[in-house]
């Protein structure tokens, strides 16, 4: 004869279900953001930031990077030869967004960052360019 769960029971089985599941992703996640930050691009990108006097005087340094808005697909995705970021920074003075773009030929070879843009969160309609490996390629030629 078969004898159905109480109810407690089975709200307590749900209830642990759902924190694994719940812990689970949240796991992953950090482990996501953690590759993310780990990538030549991503410290390349904040190493240009970090160096750059006169962001460092605006901002006000450390300048700290948080977490990057994975739900964010749009703006924030890699496809292993692409990937393009918007990181939340902030400095001791200012917050703003390091706007990121970095690319490879192929995907065993390594990552070069493209473009780097900062938009600070006091004046938003401006961006302070940073790289433009474009720019950069034409100057090299002449």
């Amino acid at each position: 004869m078969f004898v159905l769960p109480s109810v407690s029971t089975l709200a307590r089985t749900a209830a642990l279900g759902g924190f694994i599941v719940i812990g689970s992703a949240f796991y992953f996640k950090s482990c996501i953001q953690d590759g993310i930050k780990q990538s030549g691009y991503y410290k390349e990108s904040l190493s240009i930031l970090r160096s750059h006097r006169g962001i460092a005087h605006l901002m006000g340094e450390p300048i700290k990077d948080g977490r990057v808005d994975l739900a964010d697909n749009v703006n924030n995705f890699c496809t292993g030869k692409e990937a393009q970021f918007q990181v939340p920074v902030k400095g001791t003075k200012q917050s703003g967004t390091l706007y990121l773009w970095a690319s490879r030929i192929e995907y065993d070879r390594n990552w070069n960052v493209d473009r780097l843009e900062l938009g600070l969160e006091n004046d938003p309609g401006r961006r302070v360019l940073l790289r433009d490996s474009s720019q950069m390629l034409v100057n090299e030629e002449n």
